[in-house]
């Protein structure tokens, strides 16, 4: 692969790659350096590279660096969104933080496909490779994540509520 056309995949897919690696790991530095390991890794195994299935290689090896980092017990601190959403009412900044925490409450094997999807914008059958499943059980798993999503915020919002 070209630089040039590297260049061109950076640009195009690095943001989505750090959207994607912040979900996962709830940390913006953290999101950083997988963000920078993803494609030097990418780089380095450019032969590997196919332009037309870029954004769910990068995916797949950003996945697979934040699920190191969980393993090593790097995870779960809470995302300061002030600095992104700054004109954000409080009620919004406030159902994020809570998105954002049911997220991390999901199992891995929901978590990862639905922020594959919903945050990195993958089709099913791209997640359906990257993790190595069968379409169905995709997107089963994605329809059971958003289910148990629902029922986190559900409860969230009983327990504010009773508060």
């Amino acid at each position: 692969m070209e630089p040039s056309t590297f260049n061109e995949l950076y640009e195009l897919y690095a943001p989505d790659v750090f959207r994607f690696a912040r979900y996962l790991t709830g940390r913006e530095d953290w999101a950083e350096e997988i963000l920078a390991e993803t494609f030097f890794r990418a780089w380095t195994g450019r032969e590997n590279l196919r332009v037309a299935t870029a954004k769910a290689y990068l995916v797949a090896i950003a996945r697979n660096l934040a699920r190191d980092s969980q393993r090593r017990g790097q995870r779960e601190a809470p995302l300061d969104f002030d600095a992104r959403t700054p004109d954000a009412k409080p009620e919004v900044k406030r159902l994020l933080d809570q998105t954002m925490a049911a997220i991390q409450m999901l199992e891995e094997r929901y978590r990862d496909p639905l922020v594959m999807h919903a945050i990195a914008e993958l089709p099913y059958d791209e997640i359906a490779r990257c993790l190595d499943l069968p379409l169905g059980t995709v997107k089963i798993r994605i329809h059971r994540a958003r289910l148990q999503l629902n029922e986190i915020l559900k409860r969230e919002t009983i327990d504010e509520a009773a508060r």
